[in-house]
């Protein structure tokens, strides 16, 4: 009787024990999931709520991945100090605290106070900004990876335990794509915030449980197997070799900083569209996961000769044809950073350490992605006047790639014989240096002045006909040499739509005030008069200080003209006494588009900066964004008819096509001025069905131009 007894109760008590290991495991992965995917929620939220202060320009994204990357290693850090100095049930205590203060801390969204005025640094603003908003949350998020592994360590210290990274960058990945295609087209800013900060709350409830659960392993015992295992693990990790330490850090600093560079070259120079900065950093994310979950998928020769193909298809790109030239290299610097990034994770992965070298391992590995952001967002601006650490990163990835392949031993295997590459090292570390070198003192003919700093690159650029200037790809104004040198250019000639509005206005009104946002290099100041005023808004300081040296467009206007740095918004919302009969938007020929300049909250401060009878002009010129119908629906919103002036022919020398929506509220016998007559009315049905932007919900979704298949 007392042996079936016996044995039932055995039975219960294992099957109990697996019960509760399971129960464990899951919230184990759930902690992970849920931490990792909010971990990138928070950055395009975040981002989100301060683009709109900081000029809607790409280095805000920069920047806060810059911010991010740093206190992700201060999270991977703390994991490291809170495993290797503290008892389980100290880990326990502390982390629960930092989890209540988190809580607290929240919500993430600045108020109105934290708007910059324009004379900042913008990009110790905003790093000041984001530390005063969402340091706290975001360090206690960035811990979650390492430190739940750690803990999981406890109980099982097989390999195993690393397969959670490779989870946790799924949930990072999910995060990631979801924003742009979920979250944003659903949610306000404001509704962000608050859908985060709950399920934020959830994550303090569900790690809370993890952490409490500490506390009763003080008073456990382990067995002598637990003790030699980790006795072992001890005495074999005492000692990390210098290799060690130097791929940790040198090669994920590596695919950092290719993951900057590339995404800013793809979305700047090849292909300036919306989302594509997604693309990027879900296929870092992606070389994470492969390398992560399983040593099976990582293949260092395949990988590293499909990279060097890459590379090949970026130098050969000039023998496609013209409308394939684009998506070709734009996908060939896809491939080199997915394939670079590869390489690098996975031989960081071949040599990750014992579970008890795990926080350390993760921390250093952090490190490495900080130490990229760092050179990218902080160094490089500082050296380089314009985008060299581009071919500099490829140079060192094209070394690292064919240093990869030689040392790979079959094109199956996942292992790699370094001694076979010693041999020529040495060549291609030259090559390397050679690179660097040639591509430091080389620099266009053309090009006369080049300036960079937080809103990008200028290049100012002269021939024996004019002088242009450009950011990235973008013209923002060409002046004509020697007896045209006045004539209005590129977007703004005689007879572009702002061209056909001033000259009517003019007929009437024999002096005008008249407020541009986007200075350029000042073309629309051949426009003014003696008597009119002009009042210039640019954000970017290196902008008013080109035009005004190398262009004499501001110089040789015979009106008054003012100059002011900073948002356009922001300052008109400061100068209350301001009243313009005419106030110009050029702003959107970028395909940076600052959204903010277009939503009703917008509309509305132009309309109180107009006098009677005042009028307002958008230029919405732009390759891959419809803003056409936004603009008339923003108009009509508040009270204003609009007209669409497109030109589609050049009229003169060095002018380009161009779309010029006009609003106001002067009635029907404006439009009939001569010069207005080929403005074209908007039709019912898209000014129904098109989108109407807020500061608290505007996607460029709405917006873009989809390839027609």
């Amino acid at each position: 009787m007392g042996s079936p007894s016996s044995d039932v109760s055995g039975s219960v008590s294992t099957q109990t024990l697996a019960n509760k290991k399971a129960t464990s495991w899951f919230v184990f992965a759930g902690a992970t999931l849920l931490g990792a995917f909010l971990v990138f929620q928070v950055q395009p939220v975040i981002s989100k709520c301060v683009l709109p202060w900081f000029g809607g320009t790409p280095a805000v994204w920069t920047t806060c991945l810059l911010f991010f990357q740093v206190l992700l290693f201060g999270g991977y850090l703390y994991a490291h100090c809170l495993r290797r100095f503290f008892s389980p049930t100290l880990q326990g205590i502390i982390h629960l605290s930092l989890l209540c203060a988190a809580a607290w801390s929240l919500p993430i969204a600045p108020s109105d106070a934290w708007k910059p005025i324009g004379t900042e640094d913008p990009t110790f603003t905003l790093l000041w900004l984001l530390t005063a908003h969402v340091a706290l949350p975001y360090f206690v998020l960035s811990s979650t990876g390492p430190l739940v592994q750690a803990w999981l360590s406890y109980e099982n210290q097989s390999d195993s335990v690393y397969r959670l990274y490779a989870l946790s960058n799924v949930g990072s990945l999910v995060a990631l794509l979801s924003y742009p295609f979920v979250v944003e087209p659903l949610l306000s800013v404001e509704q962000q915030s608050i859908v985060w900060s709950l399920a934020f709350y959830g994550f303090v409830i569900i790690d809370g449980w993890l952490a409490i659960s500490l506390l009763g392993r003080r008073r456990r015992k382990p067995n002598s197997s637990d003790l030699e295992s980790v006795e072992a693990s001890v005495s074999s990790g005492q000692s990390v070799p210098m290799t060690d330490w130097m791929v940790w850090i040198g090669l994920p600093a590596l695919a950092s900083v290719m993951l900057l560079v590339v995404t800013s070259h793809v979305c700047q120079d090849i292909a300036v569209m919306p989302f594509l900065w997604v693309l990027p950093l879900s296929l870092y994310l992606l070389s994470f996961i492969v390398s992560f979950d399983s040593p099976a998928w990582y293949r260092p020769k395949l990988i590293a000769a499909a990279t060097g193909l890459a590379f090949v298809g970026i130098q050969v790109k000039g023998w496609f044809p013209g409308g394939w030239q684009m998506p070709v290299e734009a996908l060939a610097y896809l491939v080199v950073l997915f394939g670079v990034c590869l390489l690098c994770h996975g031989e960081t992965a071949a040599r990750k350490p014992s579970t008890h070298r795990l926080t350390l391992y993760y921390a250093m590995i952090s490190a490495g992605g900080a130490i990229g952001g760092i050179v990218v967002a902080l160094i490089c601006p500082m050296v380089f006047q314009d985008y060299r650490e581009l071919p500099l990163a490829m140079a060192l990835s094209i070394g690292v790639v064919a240093v990869t392949f030689l040392a790979s031993r079959s094109w199956l295997t996942t292992q790699c014989d370094w001694r076979m590459s010693k041999g020529i090292m040495g060549l291609i570390v030259g090559i390397i240096g050679l690179t660097a070198v040639v591509t430091t003192l080389t620099s266009r003919k053309d090009t006369i002045d080049q300036r960079r700093n937080f809103f990008g690159v200028l290049r100012v650029e002269n021939d024996a006909d004019r002088i242009q200037l450009v950011h990235g790809n973008t013209i923002h104004g060409i002046q004509l040499h020697g007896e045209l040198s006045r004539t209005p250019t590129s977007y703004f000639g005689y007879s572009s739509g702002v061209g056909r509005l001033i000259k009517a206005m003019q007929s009437e009104q024999p002096q005008m005030r008249i407020g541009v946002i986007g200075l350029g290099c000042g073309v629309l100041a051949a426009y003014g008069r003696e008597g009119d005023s002009m009042d210039m808004y640019e954000i970017n300081p290196d902008v008013l200080a080109i035009a005004e040296e190398h262009f004499t467009f501001l110089k040789d206007c015979p009106a008054e003209v003012r100059h002011h740095i900073g948002d356009g918004r922001l300052l008109l919302e400061r100068q209350t006494e301001k009243r313009f009969d005419l106030l110009i938007l050029d702003a959107f020929s970028s395909d940076a588009i600052p959204a903010h300049l277009l939503t009703l909250e917008a509309m509305l401060l132009y309309r109180q900066r107009l006098a009677k009878d005042g009028v307002l002009a958008i230029h919405v010129s732009n390759n891959h964004l419809d803003l056409v119908p936004l603009t008339h629906r923003l108009s009509h919103s508040i009270g204003f008819e609009s007209r669409l002036i497109q030109n589609d022919h050049r009229d003169q020398v060095y002018t380009r096509p161009s779309r010029w929506v006009i609003a106001s509220d002067r009635g029907d016998g404006f439009w009939e001025a001569d010069t207005l007559s080929v403005a074209q009315v908007p039709d019912q049905e898209s000014l129904r069905d098109a989108p109407l932007w807020t500061d608290q919900h505007h996607n460029l979704a709405s917006v873009l131009i989809w390839p027609s298949l």
